[in-house]
């Protein structure tokens, strides 16, 4: 239990030592921006907590008898994580002025909501590096976990340390960005020992696709209304993600089985008629 106590400390270092590091540095004002930037991104964390709370008993009981059906368990997480965490990065991003404007007043704009523009894009590595933490976890790879905050933590405060006093928030933003991307080399390098290499072009090019996409399309609707934009945006994403095929069949099989039958019923009418 100690490396977990010390992994969840390492953590809360992880995500908020830039906080007193912007206070420090530039001051007050800075922070507020900073931060009212962040409630969102705590906000949207909410989604991959209840998600990998509910799959780690899964997860530890494939670790001890199934490590094949743990692999997919765990790839099919980081798809659907994925391709949740793509489109309301997108959507956040051509929504953060009235949404920034919104919670903490127009006081907090323009740098608030450019702050937010950043750190929103951390989501799609951070939604990826919380299925594989409770991943190593269950399969009994707590220290590597430690060693792995220790390397991010360290990244973190360094690369803050360097260009928050010239930057500031935009500063903190792009490193919470890289931060994620350390720490999750880092868990990746452990799965790639201990279990098998995650496939990335495999899982992600049909997604980044959609994405890719969707953003496009979204800005061309946003010449006209941002709000036109996004509603593009999301059609244009969904069909992609059908017409790539992300979702193999016996994945859609699997999500089928999850869903309430009345959802399930519906679902399958559509397939049907597409």
């Amino acid at each position: 239990s100690f490396p977990l106590m010390l992994n969840h400390l390492l953590a809360t270092l992880f995500f908020k030592i830039d906080i007193p590091m912007i206070r420090a540095m530039r001051g007050e004002a800075s922070v507020g921006r900073y931060g009212t930037a962040y409630k969102f991104v705590d906000a949207f964390n909410i989604i991959p907590s209840f998600f990998t709370f509910a799959l780690f008993p899964l997860m530890s009981r494939q670790a001890a008898d199934d490590r094949p059906a743990l692999t997919r368990t765990y790839h099919l997480a980081i798809k659907l994580l994925t391709a949740v965490a793509l489109p309301l990065a997108v959507v956040t991003t051509f929504l953060a002025n009235p949404l920034v404007g919104l919670l903490g007043g127009r006081e907090f704009l323009p740098e608030g909501a450019l702050a937010l523009q950043l750190i929103i894009w951390s989501i799609p590595f951070g939604w990826i590096n919380s299925v594989t933490n409770y991943l190593l976890v269950a399969i009994g790879q707590q220290r590597a976990l430690t060693r792995a905050f220790v390397i991010a933590v360290t990244f973190n405060i360094l690369i803050n340390a360097m260009f928050i006093p010239r930057y500031g928030f935009r500063a903190a933003a792009i490193s919470t960005i890289l931060s994620e991307i350390v720490v999750g080399a880092a868990f990746q390098w452990y799965v790639f020992r201990h279990l098998s290499p995650t496939p990335w072009r495999h899982l992600f090019w049909r997604l980044g696709a959609a994405a890719l996409l969707m953003l496009t399309t979204t800005w061309i609707g946003a010449q006209v209304h941002v709000l036109l934009g996004i509603l593009l945006g999301c059609c244009v994403y969904l069909a992609a993600t059908m017409l790539l095929g992300v979702f193999a069949t016996s994945e859609r099989k699997l999500l089928a089985g999850v869903l309430p039958a009345p959802v399930r019923d519906r679902f399958a009418a559509l397939r049907h008629e597409w």
